[in-house]
């Protein structure tokens, strides 16, 4: 009998646990504090580094040949330190007439390029340029203006494009860096001179 009794007193501890000695429920602190994440940036891209193309508008216009230059003995200049020159002309040696009925003037000294023809136009002259540059060879592109109105728009949304998607790059970054101020991507144009 003695035994029943501590087996139930014991199995009355065992099935009311700790519930005997009664503490009081302990209070649950919540904290929250932000936690720095180090973000590792990626390095820049390099700068755009472009070359300036040479353009060439080209008409069939019919080219001036002006007179060749005489300058003045002695020398004289003028208010930006240029040298003066005249380029004297005289009566047609045969006596031609115009559709006025006046003598047609002729260079003294002779045309500038006497090489030119009368009807020599900037087209003759581009072609011929481009005779000498590559060695007889005639190759060029053309487009029409609506072509080159294109082209033009395109490279300005690309450019609007380039610049747009820049600023999020930099915002991000500045959200992200704590101490300076990010830079954004630099754009260099080299033209055919080699100048920036």
């Amino acid at each position: 009998m003695r035994l029943k009794q501590i087996v139930s007193v014991l199995a009355l501890l065992t099935i009311s646990g700790c519930s005997l000695l009664q503490q009081s429920p302990r209070e649950v602190e919540i904290i929250t504090k932000p936690v720095k994440i180090d973000i590792v940036q990626p390095t820049m891209p390099r700068p755009i580094d472009l070359k300036e193309p040479k353009w060439y508008v080209v008409s069939d216009s019919r080219i001036v040949n002006p007179c060749a230059k005489e300058f003045y003995n002695p020398k004289q200049y003028d208010d930006k330190g240029q040298e003066k020159y005249k380029r004297p002309k005289m009566d047609h040696p045969d006596g031609l007439l115009n559709d006025k009925g006046k003598i047609i003037r002729v260079c003294k000294l002779g045309k500038e390029n006497p090489d030119w023809s009368e009807d020599y136009t900037y087209l003759d002259r581009f072609i011929d340029d481009i005779k000498k540059k590559h060695g007889g060879d005639i190759v060029f592109f053309a487009m029409t203006v609506d072509d080159y109105e294109l082209m033009s728009y395109n490279t300005q949304e690309i450019k609007r494009y380039i610049n747009q998607l820049g600023e999020v790059i930099v915002y991000y970054r500045n959200v992200t860096i704590d101490d300076k101020e990010a830079g954004a991507v630099e754009i260099k144009v080299e033209n055919n001179n080699g100048d920036n």
